[in-house]
């Protein structure tokens, strides 16, 4: 072969290679879900509603797309639209990039989205990758009135860093009662759990500094509590991955529930008490519908059941906007009701009516607020009085670069009167850290590649002539 047709053919594969690579990075996201998903939750508000998935993993873990149950579990999630959303870790078969982007895409949508790092996410050395597109590896949250989240990372590598993170987990708590998450459980003893070195220091801290009131964590595929030191311990690992079979007798003052899928939908009440159900998920499960009647009414249906086979109740999270407010009506709905919810619109003033018996509504103005514009219901009427939105006009000056920058956003949201109307409240600002893997949009970065690949091609072609 003459060395002309290999100079082409060299330019070729180069430029070729290049568009692979300018292709994978534009399909990057930008930010993290867990900062893309960040959404204010009000302080104001009487319970909150969250959901637990854990160990959602394919069978096969080289396989890219994730179990037909974890999609039905996202599904439902999606009706009963909680204020947050927990993960207990082994979310992918082996962590890859591309079993990180379906992850990502799964959960898109969802307010509040909180995942551990479970072993399997790890697999193929990838954390990095990870803490970009999905979590850092270990963080908190105080967003809920009278809880922390603390995510910890219970697959580091040395015992040290485990140690590091436990040692943050009352920094500033306050009065705040605390909600651990990791992936390799302590309790119940179901012969998966956490090497006791790693278990012990945890288990002495709690002991020293109390404010524990609910453990979340995964691993085990099945679901297992039990209430230990006045502390609930939970495992929820069946939503999609291999259900297992042991063990065969339950530890002391342990429920077990082997071979079942589920997930947990969880109150939070301010008060720092809380109560769960866990529901069986997939076929022969029951259903949670949403069903719109018309442009101003909702009809909801449960019969979804508990991972007993019981009649379960179901959180849901109603949203409609209105003059630009984000209006939610929160309800809970009982085993086997129909509940129907009704918007009645006049100007700024919403009137809903449900005939559920426990449920609230509030609204809040674009990025939300920390005080919520509340209606509580009586005789089965919630108004909500809201108030006309001032525009503004601004003008910003952008910056664009594909390195690997950290950026400070701003974000400047008008807090809500509950008392007066007409006359806007005390602006408040909320100023929130972002690690940004690219500033480039895709577009540009695809246009970048094609320009390189157009480029090759033609300095190809005139070094053939050339010669």
């Amino acid at each position: 072969m003459s060395r002309k047709p290999l100079d082409l053919l060299s330019l070729i594969l180069f430029a070729s290679l290049i568009l692979s690579l300018g292709t994978a990075y534009a399909q990057q996201p930008a930010h993290s879900l867990y900062e893309e998903s960040r959404t204010i939750i009000p302080d104001n508000l009487p319970w909150y509603p969250v959901v637990v998935i854990g160990d959602n993993r394919p069978t096969n873990v080289n396989s890219i797309q994730l179990p037909p149950i974890f999609y039905m579990v996202v599904d439902e999630t999606k009706e009963i639209y909680p204020v947050a959303v927990i993960g207990t870790g082994d979310h992918t078969g082996m962590g890859t990039q591309e079993q990180i982007n379906v992850l990502y895409n799964a959960l898109r949508g969802l307010q509040n989205v909180w995942l551990a790092l479970g072993n399997h996410d790890l697999d193929a050395h990838q954390e990095k990758y990870w803490t970009r597109v999905i979590a850092p590896d270990h963080y908190y949250i105080d967003d809920i009135p009278g809880w922390r989240v603390y995510v910890l990372n219970s697959e580091c590598r040395l015992s040290m860093q485990w140690k590091a993170q436990v040692n943050t987990i009352w920094n500033n708590l306050g009065n705040r009662s605390l909600i651990l998450v990791f992936h390799r459980p302590i309790y119940p003893r179901v012969e998966h759990n956490l090497d006791p070195e790693r278990a012990n220091y945890l288990l002495n801290k709690i002991a020293q500094h109390d404010h524990v009131k609910l453990v979340l964590q995964g691993h085990w595929h099945g679901y297992a509590s039990e209430v230990k030191n006045r502390i609930t311990w939970i495992i929820t690992g069946g939503a999609g991955a291999p259900l297992y079979d042991y063990p065969k007798t339950p530890p002391d003052n342990a429920t077990i529930v082997l071979e079942r899928n589920h997930y947990i939908v969880l109150i939070l009440y301010p008060n720092q008490t809380f109560t769960y159900e866990p529901i069986l998920a997939g076929d022969g499960s029951g259903a949670l519908k949403i069903i719109k009647i018309n442009a101003t009414a909702y009809k909801i249906v449960n019969t979804k059941l508990d991972i007993f086979k019981k009649p379960a109740w179901i959180p849901v999270r109603l949203h409609v906007n209105v003059s630009g407010w984000d209006v939610y009506a929160s309800l809970i709905v009982p085993p086997n009701a129909t509940i129907i919810v009704n918007y009645e619109i006049n100007g700024y003033d919403v009137k809903i009516t449900s005939n559920a018996t426990n449920w609230y509504a509030y609204a809040t103005p674009p990025g939300g607020a920390n005080n919520a514009v509340l209606g509580k219901p009586v005789d089965n009427v919630a108004e909500l009085k809201l108030y006309k939105l001032q525009t503004t006009t601004t003008t910003a000056t952008t910056t664009t670069t594909t390195m690997f920058a950290t950026t400070t956003t701003t974000t400047t949201s008008q807090a809500p009167s509950t008392t007066t109307i007409g006359q806007p409240a005390t602006p408040t600002t909320t100023t929130i850290q972002q690690t940004t893997t690219r500033q480039g949009s895709q577009t540009e970065i695809l246009a970048i590649s094609a320009a390189i690949i157009i480029g090759a091609i033609i300095a190809a072609i005139f070094i053939v002539k050339k010669k």
